[in-house]
């Protein structure tokens, strides 16, 4: 029984070694073959990648001196560094000795299983292509998008890319936002400024709607000083809610946003109206 064992266990170690010599001669023989060709490929492909970023970047940089409109400049310059990396990519298999002609034609044949594993990158590049032909938004508009509010950077194949006022940057793919609502703030040069001004239930209503009118028809951001709208919109528990809107440009949105609340404020301390905020009153009595 010990020296079958042993019988075994040495044939399976002769049997592991022969197989690890012919895998060593297998590999030894296609190295001396094709190993300098694998290394030239491997050079090749090495070459053509840094060539194509640096095709990206000179292509971006005269896009930017040119006519082309921004929103266009990031979508053809990844087109063209993609497309570029696909030849450097044909190039270097060749180079390798793999038949071109049989690989587009394994490609081919692959198409089906890959196209659902990237259909997903299809469809953002399929909403990358309508976001450039029907404008919903360009770079440099101020955006909201799956609740995600900011100024349009780039757009390319796959994704735009949002700065917020936080200075992050959002990269979110075209297929989720053209899937969703975009608000767009910058498409109209004017823009509704609203704002609700909470005052005190001991403050007379009249002259205070007058003062607020005031102070918006005197305000250098307010477009329409002549036809901003003012109206009581709500008797909340501890204020009175007055509803403002005005038209202000939309560049100047944040800007005339603060400089309006500055001025309501100083206006109301100047005669006095009190801005309350929520307070509980605690009456407390003896037994």
């Amino acid at each position: 029984m010990v020296i079958e064992a042993a019988n075994a266990v040495g044939q399976t170690v002769t049997d592991q070694v022969s197989l690890t010599e012919k895998f060593l001669n297998n590999f030894r023989t296609f190295a001396e073959t094709r190993g300098i060709d694998i290394a030239e490929a491997i050079i090749v492909f090495i070459i053509g990648y840094i060539i194509c970023r640096e095709i990206k970047k000179w292509v971006k940089h005269l896009l930017g001196k040119s006519n082309i409109d921004p929103t266009a400049i990031g979508f053809i310059t990844e087109m063209i560094y993609f497309i570029s990396l696909v030849i450097v990519l044909v190039i270097s298999l060749g180079v390798a000795g793999l038949s071109t002609s049989s690989l587009v034609a394994a490609l081919g044949g692959m198409g089906i299983p890959i196209g659902l594993a990237l259909q997903d990158n299809f469809s953002n590049v399929a909403s990358g292509i309508f976001i450039l032909l029907f404008r919903p938004f360009n770079v440099g508009d101020y955006i909201s998008a799956v609740n995600i509010e900011g100024t349009v950077v780039e757009i390319s194949i796959m994704y735009t890319r949002l700065q917020t006022l936080g200075n992050q940057m959002i990269v979110i793919p075209n297929k989720t936002i053209t899937g969703n609502i975009i608000k767009n703030y910058s498409h109209f040069n004017l823009r509704n400024l609203e704002l609700t001004v909470d005052v005190s239930y001991d403050t007379p209503l009249p002259q205070c709607l007058e003062l607020l009118k005031k102070v918006l028809a005197e305000n250098p951001y307010v477009q329409n000083k002549e036809n901003v709208t003012l109206h009581i919109s709500e008797m909340a528990d501890y204020s009175i809610r007055i509803y403002t809107r005005c038209e202000v440009n939309t560049s100047e949105y944040f800007a005339a946003r603060t400089d309006i609340f500055i001025k309501i404020k100083e206006a109301f301390d100047r005669v006095g109206i009190e801005m309350p905020y929520p307070q509980v009153v605690v009456h407390h009595t003896k037994e």
